[in-house]
């Protein structure tokens, strides 16, 4: 056969490559962006609590539980107290220069509470452990912690987490079950500024700081990688604690104290963006999605090419064998 026969394929290979190659980064281009674009809060809510509750917050199935600097207090669906315990501090503690609690975390029938005293030097703080139904004082536990803005459970683990200083690249790890026996930290991989709150919910810790944004954070419980959600809003106020559980269509509750103090925001927002957890079973390539969709664009022009190369050389041997 005369390679003039072939005219007619190298006419068309030219734009068939293209065709295919333009497919695959219309595909690539958006799949890649939803992979590289991070997670970021939506606003839902912003209700006004009272200025004495101004330090923590937990959910219950029929409502909240909120610390103040020395109190603790049930409140219903509407945020109005069904129950409140003031001084909530019991007085053997308050001998020892506990004053100050943190934000709260409710895991089965407990509070947890992190008592603070305000000498950091001392390398000695404490969390306490309440009722969840009736506020009673259980018990409490002093920790080698300088500082105790809050602490969190992860209720499949039994695992307690709490910071050392106000800020830090590292969250304490306590293994409750264990006699609070200290494990290894957490490490974020980034310094976070003036961390007052976090709770652990759908395979991350979530925390609120009192930084300059009073930015929020995503951390994933087995790496520690960091997502930057977003402000919490308010941010002449004070950023105080948090709660990651999921209502309606809210996940986060960030407490901010306004700057003229009253009142403490509750701010609620959805979050949004983010990505869809990857199963154990799942066989994916690992490729980058650019490089995936261009693989396929590669197969596209090629069984093209093919198409058209077979169908040119069957119609050659036709006219070749007419001609014999």
């Amino acid at each position: 056969m005369s390679v003039r026969r072939f005219g007619p394929l190298l006419a068309v290979l030219p734009p068939l490559w293209a065709l295919a190659v333009a497919i695959g980064v219309a595909w690539s281009v958006p799949t890649a962006m939803a992979a590289t674009s991070g997670p970021s809060l939506q606003l839902r809510s912003d209700q006004a609590l009272s200025p004495v509750y101004a330090q923590g917050i937990a959910r219950v199935s029929d409502g909240w539980i909120v610390s103040g600097t020395n109190l603790l207090a049930r409140l219903d669906e509407h945020l109005a107290p069904t129950r409140t315990v003031v001084p909530a501090i019991p007085a053997e503690w308050a001998a020892k220069g506990y004053n100050h609690i943190g934000d709260i975390d409710v895991v089965g029938r407990y509070i947890y509470a992190p008592f603070e005293q305000p000498d950091y030097t001392l390398d000695r703080q404490a969390t306490a452990r309440y009722d969840a139904r009736t506020l009673r004082f259980i018990d409490a536990r002093e920790l080698p912690q300088h500082e105790n803005s809050f602490v969190t459970v992860d209720p499949s683990t039994q695992i307690a987490y709490s910071m050392d200083r106000f800020g830090g690249d590292r969250l304490l790890r306590y293994d409750i079950g264990n006699g609070w026996r200290a494990l290894p930290p957490l490490g974020l991989g980034q310094t976070l500024e003036r961390v007052q709150g976090a709770d652990v919910a759908a395979g991350a810790i979530w925390l609120s700081t009192d930084d300059a944004r009073k930015e929020v954070y995503r951390a994933d419980l087995r790496t520690g990688a960091l997502d930057e959600l977003g402000s919490a809003g308010h941010t002449d106020g004070e950023g105080e604690g948090i709660d990651a559980s999921l209502v309606g269509a809210s996940r986060l509750h960030v407490m901010v104290i306004d700057r003229s103090l009253i009142p403490v925001h509750l701010v609620s927002f959805a979050v949004v963006g983010l990505a869809p957890p990857v199963s154990r079973n799942d066989s994916g390539s690992g490729w980058p999605p650019v490089l995936v969709m261009g693989a396929l664009a590669l197969v596209v022009a090629g069984v093209g090419a093919g198409g058209v190369l077979l169908y040119r050389a069957w119609v050659g041997i036709r006219a070749g064998s007419g001609r014999a």
